[in-house]
This record gives C-alpha cells, sequence and structure tokens, in this order.
C-alpha cells in the first residue's frame, strides 16, 4: 500500500508537469502566431518594459563594482577629449546640449535619453561600464576599441560634468567653436577639406592649438609617419574609438591630402608656462641621448631623429601628457599591433613611471625639429 504521503507528492509532480508543458505551448502558440507586436510605433507592454529596464539597471550595477583605477574626471583637457568624441560619435542620436532631439531619433524604442538627466544618478564607473560595454536591445553600442579605456574615461570625464554645463560650454569644450563659419583655406582644395573642417574640431592647425593637451600636435610631422598613422587606425591596426571611425571614412586620396597638409604646417613652439622641474628635463634629456643601458632602454633619439626614417613621429615640442598618455598605453599592450607599435612596446614596458614622466617632459620642452641634430637640442626650449 502506497502511503497517502506519496500519493500526494505525485500528484503535486503531475500537476506541476502539465502546468509547465501548458505554459511551454502557449509561449510557443504565442511566439509562432506572431501577436506581439514588434513595431517601434508600439509600446512593450508595462510588464515587458519594467523587467528589462530593472534588469540592465541591475545589470551595469553589479558589473560596475569591478571597474577600477579611474583617473582624474576633473581634468580639464580629458573633459575637452571627451566633449570632442560626443560630438562626433554621440550627439547624432543623444543630442547637443540645447538642441531638440532629432526626429529620426525620437521615433527609436527606447529613444536615446538626453545624457544630461541620465548620467545624473549614476556613479562614474557605471557611466564608464555602460560606455565602454554598450546596452543589448537598445541602440547603445560598444566602445569600438575596448582596449582604450582611456577614451572611455575621457567621455566619462565630460558626461559627469554635462548636467551642469550649457549649451555655450558644450560648442567650447567640443571644439565646434574652433569650425571656420567658411571653407578652410587649404593650399590646395581637393577632396579633403571637408575632412580637414572636422580635423581641427580636435587637432592644430595653421591657426591654432590643439583642443586637449591628450590630442597630438600634427603640424610639422613627416607626410610618411601621418599617412601610415591614418592608414593603421583605418584598418583597426592601432585602436582608437575615436580615431578609427574618422580615419576609416577617408579613402586613399583624403588621406594622402590630409597628410601633406599638416606636413606642410610649422611646428608650434612649446607653450610658455609649459615650465617642468629642471632636475626632470634633465633626466629626460640623458635618457633621450643616452637611453638607459641598465634598464635596456636605447636612447630616443635613435629612432625620432631627423637623421632616420620620417616613419617615426617627432616628439620635439609634443603635449607632455600626449607623449606619456602614449607610453602608458604600449605598456599595457594597447599599441602593439603592429611592427612599430611592438617595437615601441617592449622598449615602453622597460621604463619607470618617473622615466616617462621626465621623457615626457623633456621633450615637450623642446622647440621644433628643423633638420638639426637632436642630441644638440638644449635642455629648455628656445635656449
Amino acid at each position: 500500500m502506497i502511503p497517502t504521503t506519496v500519493l500526494g507528492w505525485k500528484r503535486l509532480a503531475l500537476a506541476t508537469g502539465i502546468v509547465i508543458v501548458f505554459l511551454v505551448f502557449a509561449i510557443a502558440v504565442f511566439i509562432w502566431s506572431g501577436f506581439y507586436n514588434v513595431a517601434a510605433t508600439r509600446e512593450h507592454f508595462g510588464i515587458t518594459t519594467w523587467l528589462l529596464d530593472k534588469l540592465r539597471r541591475q545589470s551595469v550595477e553589479t558589473r560596475s563594482y569591478f571597474v577600477e583605477n579611474p583617473p582624474s574626471l576633473g581634468d580639464p583637457d580629458r573633459i575637452s577629449l571627451g566633449a570632442a568624441h560626443f560630438e562626433g560619435g554621440c550627439a547624432p542620436c543623444h543630442g547637443r546640449p540645447g538642441d531638440a532631439v532629432d526626429v529620426i531619433v525620437s521615433g527609436m524604442l527606447p529613444s536615446p535619453p538626453p545624457l544630461a538627466g541620465a548620467v545624473v544618478h549614476q556613479s562614474p564607473e557605471e557611466v564608464f561600464w555602460i560606455v565602454k560595454h554598450g546596452l543589448k536591445y537598445t541602440g547603445m553600442p560598444a566602445w569600438p576599441a575596448q582596449g582604450r579605456d582611456d577614451e572611455v574615461w575621457a567621455l566619462t570625464a565630460f558626461l559627469k560634468q554635462l548636467p551642469g554645463g550649457t549649451a555655450a560650454d558644450y560648442q567650447r569644450l567640443s571644439g565646434r567653436d574652433r569650425l571656420p563659419a567658411e571653407p578652410h583655406d587649404k593650399p590646395t582644395q581637393g577632396s579633403g577639406t571637408a575632412a580637414l573642417t572636422q580635423c581641427i574640431r580636435c587637432h592644430d592647425d595653421a591657426r591654432q592649438e590643439t583642443l586637449s593637451a591628450l590630442v597630438p600636435k600634427l603640424a610639422g610631422q613627416s607626410q610618411d609617419y601621418l599617412l601610415r598613422a591614418l592608414t593603421e587606425y583605418a584598418a583597426g591596426a592601432r585602436p582608437s574609438g575615436i580615431m578609427q571611425p574618422v580615419a576609416g571614412s577617408l579613402d586613399e586620396s583624403e588621406m594622402r591630402e590630409l597628410a601633406a597638409y599638416y606636413a606642410g604646417l610649422q611646428a608650434r613652439p612649446p607653450e610658455a608656462n609649459n615650465q617642468p622641474d629642471p632636475g626632470s628635463l634633465e633626466r629626460g634629456r640623458q635618457l633621450a641621448i643616452n637611453g638607459d643601458a641598465a634598464g635596456g632602454v636605447p636612447p630616443c633619439l635613435a629612432c625620432h631623429s631627423p637623421a632616420n626614417s620620417p616613419a617615426f613621429p617627432a616628439l620635439a615640442g609634443q603635449h607632455a601628457a600626449y607623449i606619456a598618455g602614449q607610453l602608458r598605453l604600449w605598456q599595457n599592450g594597447g599599441r602593439n599591433a603592429t611592427g612599430y607599435g611592438q617595437i615601441m612596446a617592449t622598449v615602453a614596458r622597460r621604463l619607470s613611471d618617473g622615466q616617462i614622466v621626465d621623457a615626457a617632459a623633456y621633450f615637450a620642452s623642446l622647440p621644433s625639429y628643423e633638420g638639426s641634430d637632436r642630441s644638440a637640442l638644449p635642455v629648455e626650449a628656445g635656449q
């Protein structure tokens, strides 16, 4: 005789199985019938919207716990770099401060929110995680270069200060106020004219300095180096969520035209307020000329000299923050996908952080090179 308790459990299991089979069947019928309207003109069911929103918020919050080592988000250069990318990559969907929402974008479901309000209650780590990884089923893409946390933090820095800014602040920070009212007067008016107009939102030109010290100066660089850099960006061999989309939109003739234009410009002198510690300058000079034999670091001037290949960039007068940032990027494996990148990655990994600071300060203090022997350049710019 079967105990009553066992019979009860069997009946419960049978009933549960019947309910599960019915639910599976009902879900299958619901899916295959096409009853659910997926049109962006119709909202989700209320419960669907709540579940998706709750799932998204909890997922971002949990994963943001593992985001480490945020840099200073109050750095004006970092904020400007982030604003410049927002203008090029984010504004088309999220809109600019003070502008009406684009009528096409407003037809998306969910519609991209104005970010000034969306980031107020989110931590910097949460904003960073969303910008880097994107969000499924929202139209929010992941960052194109996953190894470039430095770029993601720049955009995060801008977004976190966005709620307190104005439309005028945005024009200045993003470089929109740098754009000429008339077509840019290049030496040759060709297909690259429109591309140059966008370059000068961030980079230097014949009239003005770079938007940020984290943006490299291009004036006076060799045409070979500039063309190589654009080609590597376009191919993704030199990762950058900022530059890869820009370079990828250029054809070969536009790349050559832009490279020729910047190579023909005269490099600007170092900034007058750039007065680093004399001891740091001397250490940087010794590293540039003699290297560090004990640490296996060759002299910087072994490659970055007018007497050597024009495929190497000129460093004199370049922003110290940019030089240091790129060396740290090489240390972390963010620029080792090319032959030149592998050479520099090997060197950068042998440098201490102090040596990076010293070398960057030294080169930033120098005047532009005009065919002279770099080893003879003085420690102080203009001396």
